[in-house]
C-alpha cells in the first residue's frame, strides 16, 4: 500500500500531541503489510520537517521514485479525467495505480473520484 502525505501529517500531529489517533491505529492494523511512499510525499513532508525528522518518519517505507513510465501514466491519467488535479496528487495517484497499490489517504476531495484507484481511509 502507498501512503499519501495527509497520512504522515496526521501521524506527525498525533506523535507531537502524544495522543494516538486514527493514523496510529491504522498503522497498527496493517503493521505486517508492505508499506510504500512516493518520493513526492517525502518531498512534501520535508517542507515542514527537518531532514532527521523526515528520515525518521519514512523509515520502514519503501520509497517509490517517479520515472519516465510513471510520468507518461500520469499524463494519460490526467487526460482521462473530467477535472484537473493538483500536480502532486496526480503523481501520487498515478504511482499507486501504475504499481497496483492501494492508496492510504483521508483526502476526500480528489482521490475518491479517480476510477480504479483503491482507497483506504483511516
Amino acid at each position: 500500500m502507498l501512503f499519501d502525505t495527509t497520512f504522515f501529517i496526521d501521524l506527525e500531529q498525533e506523535l507531537y500531541a502524544g495522543i494516538p489517533g486514527a493514523a496510529a491505529a491504522f498503522l497498527q492494523k496493517v503493521k505486517r503489510m508492505p508499506k510504500a511512499v512516493s518520493t513526492v510525499t517525502i518531498g512534501e513532508f520535508a517542507v515542514g520537517a527537518s531532514d532527521a525528522d523526515t528520515r525518521r518518519m519514512f523509515r520502514g517505507y519503501r520509497p517509490v521514485a517517479l520515472g519516465r513510465d510513471t510520468a507518461i501514466f500520469a499524463g494519460r491519467l490526467q487526460a482521462s479525467l473530467p477535472f484537473r488535479m493538483g500536480e502532486n496528487d496526480l503523481w501520487i495517484a498515478a504511482t499507486a495505480l501504475r504499481f497496483g497499490l492501494p492508496l492510504v489517504s483521508n483526502d476526500a476531495k480528489i482521490f475518491p473520484h479517480i476510477p480504479k484507484l483503491k482507497l483506504y481511509r483511516y
